[in-house]
């Protein structure tokens, strides 16, 4: 994801794609291309800031933000249809 996100500036530069899709596929021809010394200095890059991120949010996990949206109930959402043929007749 650093990497994607310090080059994907450049890779808009060079080509005339708005893309987000063909972008990324370019970006990751470009990943698979560095050698594992030029990768290795993003990895070290993303263990760096998964430390700074467990230090800031120490309770944080990513399991409990998915699934937050709540549901409408099934009484808020016949209520609603009530009110919508009231005004259709």
């Amino acid at each position: 994801m650093l990497y994607m996100k310090e080059m994907r500036a450049k890779v808009i530069a060079e080509c005339t794609l708005k893309e987000s899709a063909a972008i990324n596929q370019i970006l990751g021809r470009r990943w698979h291309a560095l050698s594992r010394e030029e990768q290795a200095k993003y990895y070290e890059l993303a263990r760096k800031e998964r430390q700074l991120h467990m230090q800031l949010y120490p309770g944080w996990s990513a399991r409990d933000n998915y699934g937050k949206k709540k549901r409408r109930s099934r009484e808020k959402h016949q209520e609603s249809n009530t009110d919508n043929s009231l005004h259709y007749s």
